[in-house]
Formats: C-alpha cells, structure tokens, sequence
C-alpha cells in the first residue's frame, strides 16, 4: 500500500467530523469525570499530595485527552461500518432488482413468442 502521501481523491465521508467531535465529547466527559474521581480520592495519598500542582492538571488532562481520542476513534469506527453495511446492502438490493427485471424481461419475451 502506498504511503498516504500519495494518495489522491479520497474524501472522508459525510459528517464524520461531526461524528468524531460527539466522541471526543462523550470521552472527554466520561474519563474527565473518572480523572475528577481519582484526583478527590488520591488527595489524602502522600505520593499524590507531592506531586506539583502542573504535575495534577498535566495528569488529569491527559486521561481527559485519552479518552476523548479512544471514544472519538471508537464512533469513527462505528460510522464507518455503517456506512460500509448499508452501501453493501444497496449493492445487494441493485443486484436483486436487476436479476428481478432481468427475469420480468425474459418472461415477457417468451409470453410474446407464445403468442
């Protein structure tokens, strides 16, 4: 596979920003709040009570970052397997109401040589 470099013509699909921002949030949401949890109960810990103020924040932002990229990258995922499982499964109707009007054609055909 060649380098993404040197790919040309490829558009992300439709709405897959908006779709990796909800990700972000729901992450960044959902870990800050385990991050907030961890930092009220690691408080009494001498370890953590050492640690410099900038060392808390670097720490708490990082598994806010974390888990905005994880979730982000799981609805990106998502998304894209949707959009995957639906364009086959209009590949597979086309496919149906082809050989359908395939068979109608045929049908009719043979009626008209009958007659």
């Amino acid at each position: 596979m060649p380098p993404p470099s040197n790919i040309k013509g490829v558009v992300p699909p439709e709405h897959l920003t908006s779709v990796a921002a909800g990700g972000f949030a729901a992450g960044v949401l959902r870990f800050g709040t385990i991050s907030i949890l961890s930092h009220l109960l690691l408080l009494r810990h001498p370890v953590y009570r050492g640690l410099t103020i900038q060392f808390k924040v670097y720490l708490q932002l990082s598994a806010i970052i974390l888990g905005g990229c994880i979730f982000a990258e799981k609805r990106v995922s998502e998304y894209n397997d949707a959009v995957r499982n639906r364009n086959r499964a209009m590949e597979r109707s086309r496919r149906v109401w082809t050989e359908e009007q395939e068979l109608k054609e045929r049908i009719s055909r043979r009626e008209a040589a009958e007659k």
